[in-house]
């Protein structure tokens, strides 16, 4: 069968280049047989999904303030400052992304999504991570966009669940579960260059180092990679960049738009393996 599944990772303000990444394969005619995404990636599959394909129109329905200042006031760094003086929950307001997602999604269920969808989650406690297929979108896209201490656990048959992120930055497993052939998109800035100033920043610095080597070992597995690669660090929270990351996505995408049609194809071994008897 033509097509392939996308695997679109986590990465804030830079998840909208995945919505630039579909344009571009709608356009060329490609079948997108399946959407896996994590955090950032699992609010642009699911919008795709459910026909919602203009990134200023979903970024509209989301936006929080309180993330906003998040970018303006300096980015990891400001984190770790605001970990130290502030003593909330979560410092977004989750009341107001959750009504946004439901404002977007309404009543859709994953299982409802004309394309197949698989979410990426992270259990809390366990660590473990949670491919969601069944149940509401818009509580599932809230559950994988989770970021632990930017927006609370999500309750979710008898878990927390958090940020996809935390499990598998670029769902690679989940997307190939949908169907054999994957294309991963990968919008992670470059690796920091500065040494951390603070002992929690270098405790930051090192959670995001070792997900980097997990999504490093993910990607292996994929049929091809698109990288986002900023010409510049885009941070998390820096909504003035949606311009620029969603004409990126489109750049990186026809860049290797000869590559993706190629993988569209039907491949002899793809044939054989639909063929073998099972059991």
């Amino acid at each position: 069968m033509r097509g392939m599944a996308l695997a679109l990772g986590g990465g804030g303000v830079r998840g909208y280049a995945h919505l630039g990444v579909l344009t571009v394969l709608e356009e060329a005619g490609i079948p997108i047989r399946g959407l896996a995404g994590s955090s950032a990636g699992a609010l642009a599959a699911s919008a795709y999904a459910f026909g919602h394909k203009d990134p200023w129109k979903v970024h509209e329905a989301i936006f929080d303030e309180e993330m906003a200042k998040l970018s303006r006031s300096g980015g990891l760094r400001a984190l770790s400052r605001l970990y130290r003086a502030l003593r909330r929950p979560a410092l977004a307001e989750p009341a107001r992304v959750a009504e946004g997602l439901r404002a977007l999604f309404g009543d859709a269920l994953l299982e409802e999504s004309p394309i197949p969808l698989a979410l990426q989650a992270a259990d809390l406690l366990t660590g473990e991570g949670v491919v969601l297929r069944r149940g509401p979108v818009w509580k599932a896209v809230l559950a994988s966009m989770a970021i632990p201490g930017i927006l609370p656990p999500v309750a979710w048959e008898g878990r927390l669940l958090v940020d996809g992120d935390v499990a598998e930055k670029v769902p690679v497993q989940a997307a190939k579960a949908l169907f054999p052939k994957v294309v991963a998109v990968d919008v992670s800035n470059p690796p920091p260059q500065e040494a951390p100033r603070t002992a929690l920043e270098a405790a930051l610095l090192a959670g995001e180092a070792s997900r980097r080597r997990l999504k490093e070992l993910a990607l292996q597995k994929a049929d091809l990679v698109l990288s986002l690669a900023p010409p510049f660090p885009i941070d998390t929270f820096d909504h003035e960049k949606l311009p620029l990351v969603y004409a990126l996505g489109k750049q990186r995408a026809q860049e290797r738009l000869k590559e993706i049609q190629a993988l569209s194809r039907v491949r002899l071994k793809d044939l054989l393996q639909a063929l073998r008897p099972r059991g």
